[in-house]
């Protein structure tokens, strides 16, 4: 009987460890679930913070503005705008909102930009970088404005599209580091900008020429209630849900654009 008390005894004490195991488990879950819950809260406020934060800094547009080579005027139909390639009369239009310093636009660029870029040059649909710089009302700095200019400055020595994504594969791991003008001239040079267009290029971005271009395009995401960015818009319909979920969901939409399908 001793024996046999004995074994219960241990039995009854495993049972009771492996009990209390599982409540702080379960304990352990919760706190976990409650804390993703409080990060992804945290996060929103943060996206929301930072658009209410563009929202009451509105930049004022100055129509006369120098703006580079190849942007779209004031009285366009999607001013201070960029073309990717031409015009393509006839065709859908796709717009693309994005600021230099958002990682998800960096992310977007990395997995769409050659979908995107190809549909520009094959005529299949006329794809718009609008710009916007909202991120630096909200990150201390003027680092998205000093790269939009940059990019401005590198439209002037023809390097458009070659300059666009050289700044977003050069971004920043920490979101808000930006670039020094040392970087951003670097980048022009590793684009190939050289010669005479080097040196106007360079003169270009350290005197920020065209920074009031950078703030009408930002005044310009606002007048069109952009809340985020990356934006993409299709004829001018925000797109959502499965069309941005791949290249080949978005060369669909496009091409359902082109036939009149929805």
């Amino acid at each position: 009987m001793g024996k046999s008390s004995g074994r219960t005894a241990k039995e009854k004490a495993a049972a009771a460890r492996a009990k209390a195991e599982a409540s702080e488990k379960r304990r352990q879950r919760t706190i976990n679930i409650v804390i993703a819950a409080v990060l992804v809260v945290v996060v929103g406020g943060l996206v929301i913070g930072a658009y209410l934060a563009s929202r009451g800094s509105s930049e004022e547009i100055v129509a006369d503005a120098a703006i580079p080579s190849g942007a779209l005027p004031a009285d366009s139909a999607y001013p201070f705008g960029v073309n990717v390639a031409g015009d393509a009369p006839g065709k859908p239009v796709l717009e693309i909102w994005e600021d230099f310093q958002c990682p998800a636009c960096a992310q977007f660029e990395e997995i769409f930009a050659p979908t995107i870029e190809e549909l520009a040059e094959n005529g299949d649909a006329r794809v718009i970088w609008r710009n916007t710089t909202f991120l630096d009302n909200n990150i201390p700095g003027d680092n998205s404005k000093r790269a939009a200019n940059a990019w401005g400055c590198a439209m002037d020595a023809d390097k458009n599209v070659e300059y666009h994504d050289a700044i977003f594969q050069n971004q920043p791991t920490t979101e808000g580091d930006g670039w020094t003008d040392e970087q951003l001239i670097g980048f022009g040079e590793s684009v190939g900008i050289s010669g005479d267009a080097f040196g106007t290029f360079e003169s270009c971005v350290t005197n920020v020429e065209y920074i009031q271009w950078v703030r009408n395009s930002t005044a310009e995401m606002q007048n069109n209630d952009v809340s985020s960015t990356p934006t993409v818009v299709l004829n001018g319909e925000q797109l959502e849900g499965e069309a941005r979920q791949s290249p080949e969901a978005l060369v669909a939409a496009v091409e359902a654009a082109a036939s009149g399908g929805s």
